[in-house]
């Protein structure tokens, strides 16, 4: 029990801050979109390493607002692994709101991380000068997807594992 406490410690700390981003990210997208002069921090824009000074474009905000819906769809999945290990520290382990949070959690990281991709697909087929470049850690492109699948496949692991223990309960 004591690594299931270190663990929701851990994600308690990594939702603290990705609902920071939350919190600051829209305004902060539509400042930059709308008001780029009284943005209170310096940022740059760069395309083909020129610095880019209309953020306003249709393009660079759409992406943004985008990628910021990608990043909310991450964060809900934080969210339900929190739910999750809250149940687990309950003993709760096989019920049907732990198999649906694994489920949403996976189709959440999912269609998050498909809507990040959105702009960074459309910019390298429009041949457009603007790059976009995430690196959240060593190969994401198949990191995050495989995370996603792995929590749809623990999900049904579980309603596989609950049936199991509901033919034993009646068995006994």
């Amino acid at each position: 029990m004591r690594k299931l406490w270190l663990l929701k410690s851990l994600i308690d700390i990594v939702y603290f801050f990705a609902v920071l981003g939350i919190v600051f990210g829209l305004p902060m997208i539509l400042m930059i979109a709308i008001m780029p002069e009284q943005v209170p921090f310096d940022y740059t824009i760069s395309v083909n390493d020129e610095i880019v000074t209309d953020t306003t474009s249709l393009e660079i905000v759409l992406s943004m607002v985008i990628m910021y819906t990608g990043y909310a769809f991450q964060v809900y999945a934080i969210y339900l692994f929190r739910k999750t290990l809250v149940l687990f520290r309950k003993r709760i382990i096989f019920d049907t709101a732990v198999i649906r949070n694994f489920d949403q959690m996976g189709r959440a990281i999912l269609i998050g991380y498909a809507l990040i991709l959105v702009p960074i697909i459309y910019f390298a087929l429009t041949n457009s000068p603007i790059k976009i470049n995430l690196e959240f850690m060593i190969n994401d492109y198949l990191l995050i997807p495989g995370l996603g699948l792995f929590f749809i496949v623990l999900s049904e692991v579980f309603l596989m594992a609950k049936g199991i223990k509901e033919d034993n309960d009646l068995t006994v």
